[in-house]
């Protein structure tokens, strides 16, 4: 039987952090204090923009979309800024973008000019956006604006730390595996106004609209990726992969907390996480589902959650996307009572129709 939960140290030790999500202390130096200040000054006042940390750099979104890469060099003394123009070139109606800063950013008036065209870019993917949407990633950011900010981030039992999770193929060559996730966070729920130390790691899934659940990658398909990520090796006690990603997930919380970002709930700025649990959660969010539409009884049909966390479905009482315990309905439950739902309407339509 596994042990209830893991220490950090236990996991950190075990991991190459040259495979890991993260930037240098020299990177957040350079945010917090030097050259790239107005970019990280502008995050902190916007809350359409989300800073999701890489391995080694940084990714800003808005919509759903990449604003905004930056990449340190080797002494972190200089970045590459990069904004993608292919945003630009596929609409009639897309404005002309500004003239593009310089790519390398070397002083603050460099990253000042970066944030001076933010607005200009923004319209530009909104038009994007319009023609090509990204419906699934824009339901994203709004589960972490609902779950990590304003007042719902302070009362939410989950917390996002990061959205289109990907695993280096490098960590674990002998796998073959491309890992990735909609969102990973922690449940870290809030008991008589306070959090402990001990958190669970959580894997989200997102699909927005019925059509999702009926695509290549469906949710039966999600949990068979799941499974193969969380089974450990032979003779190992946890995965490789699921240790790495505890790694990054409290590294990477680590990191937004000293970078002072608005997607950190004000109450969890002064807590650290000293265990995670051995169990994860799998949660899968579905947006926009149509009560009508028989798509996700067949994609539920015959669904078995998996043996290596607790799966389950994302429920509200009320519309928004702020997370808590009690909404939590198991997904085995959760296949059962839709499958009785449905048998219980197709015995109401073929009831006979008595005249009065």
């Amino acid at each position: 039987m596994l042990d209830a939960t893991i220490r950090t140290i236990d996991f950190c030790d075990v991991v190459d952090e040259r495979l890991q999500r993260g930037i240098s202390s020299e990177f957040e130096d350079q945010l917090t204090r030097g050259i790239l200040w107005p970019i990280l000054q502008r995050l902190q006042h916007d809350d359409t923009l989300s800073l999701e940390i890489r391995n080694g750099y940084i990714d800003i979104y808005y919509r759903g979309g990449r604003l905004l890469n930056v990449r340190a060099n080797a002494s972190a003394t200089k970045f590459a800024a990069y904004f993608d123009v292919n945003y630009c070139h596929d609409h009639e109606w897309c404005p002309a973008p500004p003239p593009r800063p310089d790519r390398t950013i070397a002083s603050r008036e460099d990253a000042e000019a970066w944030v001076d065209v933010f607005a200009a870019h923004k319209q530009i993917m909104d038009l994007h956006f319009c023609l090509r949407p990204k419906i699934e990633r824009e339901y994203q950011q709004a589960v972490v604006r609902d779950n990590n900010r304003h007042n719902t981030g302070e009362r939410s039992d989950y917390f996002i730390v990061d959205v289109e999770y990907a695993q280096s193929p490098r960590a674990f060559p002998q796998r073959k595996a491309d890992y990735r996730f909609d969102m990973i966070g922690f449940r870290w729920p809030l008991k008589r106004g306070e959090r402990g130390g001990t958190v669970t790691p959580v894997i989200m899934e997102m699909k927005a609209g019925d059509a999702a659940l009926a695509s290549s990658c469906g949710l039966a398909d999600h949990v068979h990726d799941i499974e193969a990520f969380l089974a450990p090796e032979p003779g190992a006690t946890y995965s490789g992969p699921y240790l790495l990603m505890c790694a990054e997930l409290v590294g990477s919380f680590a990191t937004k907390k000293r970078l002072g970002l608005p997607s950190l709930p004000k109450r969890m700025g002064a807590l650290e996480i000293t265990e995670v649990t051995a169990r994860p959660q799998v949660i899968f969010v579905v947006a926009n589902h149509q009560p009508a539409s028989t798509i996700l009884h067949r994609e539920l049909k015959g669904l078995r959650a998996g043996t290596h966390a607790d799966y389950f479905m994302a429920k509200v009482q009320h519309t928004g996307y702020a997370l808590f315990s009690e909404n939590m309905v198991p997904l085995d439950k959760f296949v059962a009572d839709l499958a009785e739902a449905s048998t219980g309407s197709r015995s109401r339509l073929s009831e006979p129709v008595v005249a009065s």
